[in-house]
């Protein structure tokens, strides 16, 4: 089955921004687009739709004062609910939550202070008990996200967060990570089960003294567990992480490394989880390309969407498929790749995942040009099928899956 990626909308947003100061998320069952963002050292939410046509709308309304600072990354979830988290003028990290767009807020946290740098990702939905009385339990439906933060003072932790249906958001529990910096994180598409909990693996990646630092976690709301650690001698420049579940309890993360084997490539790794946490590198390729983010093409399964820039500079997106454990496939095969106009310092990623891996995905980029200005971009991966046509004398045809 081949592939393709169609560039469809375009939207420049007013203002600038400088690096890290900018992150896009979506909300796939209403097409909606949230956008967190500092300016002039506002952190605002701003959202707008997103068309079946890949164009930007304006439903979302008015953009929202969400506080005030420098870096931010935005966080939205299945039943709408939105965090925000923010550095502020004191190197606070702050967090606030949004109850379908910024209409409903919650009150904004100080989650910790002296904060260098921070990475959070979407992980999952758990239930738990509100306040009940004696003898009665009120459920709710919470949803849950892991998040790094990196203390002026040196070292690192790795937090469990939730956010709650009134959008409130809570955080907790937390573990130590250890000396280093570049810290980056990732978690499984699937939770385990294990013992009637639904814990979920995690992987982190950093850079401590010229050595490579990796590490595999089980996140919950009952704990953050350190699992197996691996170091490698390595300089490390970029390092992403990106996790996935071939299916439940069977979870593998693609690492990828610059420099690589030389300043012209960078290193991926393709690492599966025991389920004590033990790792294994199962497979590993020099690729040309160095990605900047990477993000979820399906649920369950070995492909991803991931944004980098070309040699020349400009945005390109791709679909990429890893191999699976034990797998004679190449440890990455390019399934389709599209390639924009834009020539951006840093890019953000997001998709909208379907409820059929047959239908098409759409993603959306939020890109930096040096200049500052921010824009949004949406792009169509889908599935293209062979058209045949009488054997005599008219060739065979690709043809688009709409």
């Amino acid at each position: 089955m081949a592939y393709a990626i169609d560039k469809q909308g375009t939207l420049d947003l007013v203002g600038g921004s400088a690096e890290y100061e900018f992150d896009v998320g979506v909300h796939a069952s209403t097409r909606t687009v949230h956008v967190a963002r500092a300016t002039s050292g506002t952190i605002k939410l701003c959202t707008w739709g997103l068309a079946s046509d890949g164009t930007f709308t304006g439903a979302g309304g008015a953009d929202v004062v969400v506080g005030h600072g420098t870096r931010t990354r935005i966080v939205v979830f299945d039943n709408h609910r939105i965090v925000v988290l923010w550095l502020d003028a004191s190197s606070a990290l702050r967090a606030r939550a949004y109850n379908t767009g910024g209409a409903l807020a919650g009150e904004a946290i100080t989650v910790e202070t002296t904060i260098a740098n921070f990475d959070v990702v979407s992980v999952g939905v758990t239930t738990g008990v509100q306040q009940p009385d004696p003898g009665t339990a009120v459920y709710y439906a919470y949803r849950q996200f892991a998040f790094t933060t990196l203390s002026a003072n040196g070292g690192w932790k790795l937090w469990m967060g939730a956010v709650t249906d009134s959008a409130e958001v809570v955080v907790g529990p937390v573990a130590l990570g250890g000396p280093g910096d570049k810290v980056a994180l990732s978690c499984a598409s699937a939770n385990e089960i294990v013992n009637g909990a639904h814990p979920r693996k995690a992987f982190t990646l950093c850079r401590d003294a010229g050595q490579i630092k990796t590490r595999s976690w089980r996140v919950a709301s009952a704990g953050v567990t350190s699992l197996a650690s691996a170091a490698e001698t390595k300089p490390l420049g970029i390092g992403i992480v990106h996790g996935m579940s071939i299916a439940q309890g069977n979870d593998v993360f693609a690492t990828v490394v610059w420099p690589g084997a030389s300043n012209d490539t960078a290193r991926l790794q393709l690492v599966s989880l025991a389920t004590g946490g033990a790792m294994s590198v199962y497979a590993s390729a020099e690729i040309a390309e160095i990605p900047r983010v990477f993000a979820r093409l399906q649920w369950y399964g070995c492909d991803a969407a991931v944004a980098y820039t070309t040699p020349d500079g400009h945005l390109a997106v791709a679909a990429w498929r890893f191999a699976a454990p034990g797998s004679a496939s190449a440890a990455r095969s390019v399934l389709a790749h599209k390639e924009g106009t834009e020539q951006p310092t840093q890019v953000r990623l997001a998709s909208l995942i379907p409820s059929s891996d047959d239908d098409p995905v759409s993603l959306v980029t939020l890109s930096r040009v040096a200049a500052g200005t921010l824009r949004l971009v949406s792009w169509r991966v889908h599935k293209t099928t062979l058209v045949y046509g009488p054997v005599e004398s008219t060739p065979i045809v690709i043809g688009t899956k709409p």
